[in-house]
């Protein structure tokens, strides 16, 4: 019979395999091989084992002919395409990011990969990305059914936070920037048919900026907390009386008590490790999860969210990736401080207090008292500042039409 000579070619397409037998049985192995008109090559005789190479396509019926005469042989896959296929099917990691890098190609310019907002102190990036997402500008959506004009449009006539936007895409990037709503009062100035403005606080009268309405007291006189200082009704000769709602600021010289305990003994909460609680897979504005351990859920505990992509710089983000939640494991220990040490926190806390309350006040004056308190355990600190400050209050009234 005539033997199959295959090229190199074919050896690489259809793969070569390596027939093995015991060494006694190598020539009735090789006439079998005849008998197929199958070529050989590489005889290789050793440690009692005899073997040849032969097409791969070819091994399988070799083996099932050697055993039917009698001869134990195995065939082992040398080379070619259905050795590095194999290969390749034992590596689902490979296989997964190979098909990953054919999608991305595939997509290219095709979707949106990221889209990026103009900082804005009024309206946070994610609550913006948010609304995108409603009207289908999200990562991964395709680029030809995106209508920019028309987005904003709509998003500038239903949003109740956002007043204008601005939708740029340049290449697979939308580029947003947006202007905040911003509420206006009432053309009547607020509720009720007027307004007066009462004191807010006792002080004494130093200065008047109002917008509408009329002074009742006098710059000098001392005012007790809810005593009238500005008025919403005119009186008019040609009109009679005309509400209206008192606004502005009355500047007056008042004083504010500010306190602070600060205990010796306290308890330190701090990490001492943490444990992934949930993974999730990241594949465009996509997110699936995969992973989740039990015994975090509820509120009580805290939690920390970070995203990891397999590119992210400042100027391009790949949006594929993992969201992983870790929950961080604290422990708790007792702590003491020194006098001192309480003394300089309370400090802290009560300055912090008065930026806090009264950040717009002039401070005429502070006068500080503070000692340790009745059992001993903890330092007090009292501060009473003097300052001028608006102590205006602005109190609806309606009047009756009735009569």
């Amino acid at each position: 019979m005539k033997k199959k000579n295959r090229g190199t070619a074919d050896s690489f397409l259809f793969g070569k395999a390596r027939l093995e037998c015991a060494d006694s049985y190598l020539i009735p192995m090789l006439n079998v091989l005849l008998s197929m008109g199958e070529s050989y090559s590489n005889i290789v005789s050793a440690d009692g084992v005899a073997s040849v190479d032969i097409a791969y396509i070819s091994a399988r019926r070799a083996v099932a002919l050697c055993r039917a005469s009698g001869i134990e042989a195995k065939a082992v896959l040398l080379s070619g395409l259905p050795y590095y296929f194999g290969r390749l099917l034992s590596r689902p990691g490979l296989i997964a990011g190979m098909a990953l890098g054919l999608l991305i190609l595939i997509l290219g310019n095709s979707v949106l990969w990221d889209i990026r907002v103009v900082e804005n102190e009024a309206i946070e990036t994610a609550e913006v990305k948010n609304i995108l997402a409603e009207y289908g500008v999200k990562p991964g959506a395709w680029l030809s059914r995106i209508d920019v004009g028309d987005i904003q449009t709509r998003i500038e006539r239903d949003s109740e936070e956002i007043a204008w936007m601005s939708i740029n895409v340049i290449g697979t990037v939308a580029y947003v920037e947006v202007i905040p709503e911003i509420d206006e009062p009432p053309e009547d100035g607020g509720e009720g048919d007027g307004a007066n403005l009462v004191a807010e606080r006792d002080g004494v009268i130093v200065g008047f900026e109002l917008i509408a309405g009329e002074p009742t007291v006098e710059i000098g006189r001392t005012v007790r907390k809810g005593e009238l200082i500005a008025s919403g009704l005119y009186d008019s000769e040609r009109l009679g009386f005309r509400a209206t709602h008192a606004k502005g600021s009355v500047f007056a010289r008042t004083e504010y008590l500010f306190e602070a305990e600060i205990p010796y003994e306290y308890t330190v909460r701090e990490a001492q490790s943490s444990e992934i609680s949930e993974i999730s897979i990241i594949f465009f504005s996509f997110r699936q999860k995969f992973f989740k351990k039990g015994g975090f859920s509820g509120t009580k505990y805290d939690k920390i969210y970070s995203d990891i992509y397999i590119y992210s710089s400042g100027d391009a983000t790949i949006p594929i990736g993992l969201s992983v939640t870790r929950v961080p494991i604290f422990a708790e220990r007792a702590a003491t401080r020194t006098p001192a040490e309480a003394v300089d926190i309370a400090y802290f806390e009560i300055n912090h207090k008065i930026l806090a309350s009264i950040p717009e006040a002039e401070i005429l004056s502070k006068s500080f008292s503070g000692g340790e308190n009745a059992d001993g355990t903890a330092y007090r600190l009292e501060c009473r500042v003097e300052c001028i400050d608006d102590i205006a209050e602005p109190v609806p009234f309606y009047i009756n039409r009735s009569e």
